[in-house]
């Protein structure tokens, strides 16, 4: 009985490890897919110029980008917060970037989308390189704590 209660220590501590490691790994995924929203919107401003409602709906519809749950139309009209895995002030560039979509002439909205995305892109490499440079450190961590706190209790 007294083993199990460890095994199931090592277990739910390298489980939290592997949490935290995955928070990690969604928030490059988050600016991944505000990346590919960003060329959407830039490739219509090419060649359709689709209003902002329709084309936010398409993409977001499209199954291609799926970690933007936390984006709607709502965004567009009134400038809501957003609540992603991302940091609040990342959260509110999103926010204003979202609201002010379809708001300007073509050209300006080119800028206002290209800046975003160069911001945005900055984010995902600084996620990418804390993910590849903590996520085994947590994991670690996670099965360290729980393997040392075994000992100390048997």
């Amino acid at each position: 009985m007294k083993y199990a209660g460890m095994i199931i220590l090592i277990i739910a501590s390298t489980g939290l490890g592997f949490f935290f490691s995955e928070k990690l790994k969604k928030k490059a995924l988050i600016c991944g897919d505000l990346i590919k929203l960003c060329d959407v919107f830039l490739l219509d401003l090419d060649y359709r110029i689709t209003p902002a409602k329709e084309l936010l709906n398409k993409a977001l519809e499209s199954g291609e980008i799926k970690h933007l749950d936390f984006v709607s139309c709502d965004n567009l009209m009134t400038e809501k917060s957003v609540e992603s895995a991302l940091s609040g002030s990342e959260n509110d560039e999103i926010s204003r970037f979202l609201f002010s979509l379809g708001k300007s002439d073509v050209n300006s909205q080119k800028k206002l989308i290209f800046t975003f995305k160069e911001y945005i892109k900055n984010s995902m490499l600084a996620y990418r390189e804390k993910y590849k440079k903590d996520s085994k450190i947590y994991v670690c961590f996670g099965l360290l704590f729980s393997v040392a706190f075994s000992l100390i209790w048997s």
